[in-house]
């Protein structure tokens, strides 16, 4: 694997970092909760500019690698449009599928579903596809762009991959929330330096060192393992094992960055003003759908289970009659 992204894709990101700063960054989030309708008047017109909504994940390296730092940029901001849920549709399916969604079970609810007109929600268990409409908002303060989710008759065709959707759809939300949790690393390294406590900047105490190393090590190690597994899918060896062991690395990234991102920022981090109290919100969607914690846990290991994992000390399947065969995510 390569450890160095294409210098296309770098300069990407950086052009996207700039525009969504000189946009406004997390003000624009900010104000799209108290405004629900601004997400269509300013983000579309940024998306075209930078043309971002177009890239295909599945192209060759620069542009599948353009995605992926793309959308962690926008990350960055927790730009209130949902980017991996559209960039999640391959190529050919957009005139048809303009956004896709992961369920476990019945959909009830989804974040940012009023913004599509043709999305799909696709069941991680059942491998099975879904067209769903927006009903009425259904937001709440740890999920607030959620609609009630209606499923609508459509005929889907033959020739979705819902495997490969699933893959990818994962892969975006990790360089997302990777995005998300960089701005977190920052706040909290940056209010270390400049907050002082008898005479001295609090980032000099033992116990505020470590917890800023724990995050940040937390944060890289998602980086780290979100590049693996881009590279994973695009040479066609990724399986549900790397897959869902990416999102478990996700929520428990997640975890530790925002915990400790608190802690080094005490009450001051859960003040609306406080871009960090925005980031968290607005992470949690992602982080609890299709499934938190212990669900996801749970489709990570029964994939280990029937497919074996290939890691430091690797897992031999678990072989029986009723083992599934291995699926991987061709490029």
């Amino acid at each position: 694997m390569r450890r160095d992204w294409p210098a296309a894709a770098v300069a990407y990101e950086e052009s996207v970092t700039a525009a969504i700063r000189a946009l406004g960054g997390v003000d624009v989030t900010r104000a799209a909760e108290a405004e629900p309708a601004r997400r269509r008047l300013v983000v579309p017109p940024l998306l075209d500019q930078l043309g971002l909504a177009e890239l295909d994940p599945w192209a060759d390296e620069d542009e599948s690698a353009a995605a992926m730092l793309g959308v962690r940029a926008a990350g960055v901001a927790v730009l209130p449009w949902p980017l991996a849920h559209a960039l999640a549709v391959p190529a050919h399916l957009r005139p048809r599928i303009d956004g896709v969604y992961l369920t476990t079970g019945q959909p009830r609810r989804l974040d940012h579903l009023d913004l599509f007109q043709n999305a799909i929600a696709i069941d991680v268990g059942k491998r099975s596809a879904t067209p769903v409409a927006a009903g009425p908002a259904q937001r709440a303060p740890l999920d607030p762009f959620a609609c009630e989710a209606v499923a609508r008759p459509a005929a889907l065709g033959p020739d979705i991959d819902v495997d490969r959707i699933i893959a990818m759809r994962v892969l975006l939300d990790a360089f997302w929330v990777a995005g998300a949790l960089t701005t977190v690393v920052d706040l909290a390294a940056s209010h270390a330096r400049e907050r002082e406590q008898f005479g001295r900047p609090i980032g000099s105490f033992g116990e505020i060192r470590w917890r800023i190393a724990d995050l940040a090590v937390a944060r890289d190690g998602l980086d780290e393992l979100a590049r693996y597994t881009w590279w994973l899918v695009r040479q066609g060896d990724a399986t549900d094992a790397d897959v869902f062991a990416l999102r478990v690395q996700m929520i428990e990234a997640a975890d530790v960055v925002l915990a400790n991102g608190h802690q080094v920022l005490g009450a001051m981090g859960l003040c609306e003003e406080h871009d960090i109290a925005v980031i968290d919100r607005h992470l949690q969607p992602v982080l609890h759908r299709p499934a938190g914690r212990v669900a996801s846990t749970d489709l990570f290991a029964d994939a280990v289970a029937r497919l074996g994992f290939d890691s430091i000390y690797p897992v031999p399947p678990r072989r029986s009659p009723n083992s599934a065969p291995q699926t991987a995510y061709m490029s």
